[in-house]
């Protein structure tokens, strides 16, 4: 029997940036302007919103048509999150791979261009991979809702780390359905997006 969870369009998933990484949110600024300019990762790319003065939330905003890209400590982890807005074709397990290679294609660049920073820039754990739904309609805090999206959230971890997964855990926040699943090692981003090209 199909659940309203299984529809969920509206979602975000989250790379965690290793606590050795050096990239603070203001530099993303400058980055997210250029890849405007350079239509660097996937997406209609609208605009830059700054909030480096709050925690606990986005940092730096990219502003975009299908999904934002924000530089977030919200769970009080930094990390690369993209947040989906558009409809994704697919199942549910499907829309979140598809939205985990977007998010990997972002994370990939912005070690790239932060490679030659002072003391190194962005560097992601490649180990973790959280995801959380932001449709409280489609995804209540019910037994049924959470079996359905921790469901997804496993098979994507399958996808992404195979026998490597270890743990799926409720995100920290209690506001909205998501969980954390993470591998027993790293993997490199570009192996992470290769499995789910």
């Amino acid at each position: 029997m199909e659940h309203a969870i299984d529809r969920l369009q509206r979602f975000a998933v989250k790379l965690y940036l290793d606590p050795r990484s050096t990239l603070a949110p203001r530099g993303c600024i400058e980055i997210f302007h250029r890849w405007i300019q350079e239509r660097a990762v996937p997406g209609l790319l609208i605009d830059v919103a700054d909030y480096t003065h709050l925690t606990g939330g986005p940092r730096v905003v990219l502003v975009a048509h299908e999904g934002h890209y924000a530089l977030d400590d919200a769970d009080g982890r930094m990390g690369l999150v993209y947040t989906r807005r558009q409809p994704l074709e697919g199942t549910l397990p499907e829309r979140l791979a598809a939205a985990a290679g977007i998010l990997l294609a972002a994370a990939e660049r912005l070690e790239r261009d932060t490679a030659d920073l002072a003391g190194g820039g962005a560097l992601f754990l490649g180990s973790e991979i959280a995801v959380a739904a932001n449709d409280r309609l489609a995804a209540p805090r019910l037994a049924d809702a959470e079996a359905v999206l921790r469901g997804a959230v496993v098979a994507l971890g399958a996808q992404l780390f195979g026998d490597e997964t270890t743990q799926v855990r409720s995100l920290a926040e209690s506001d909205r359905l998501g969980y954390v699943i993470g591998a027993t090692r790293p993997v490199s981003l570009a192996d992470l997006s290769s499995r789910v090209a």
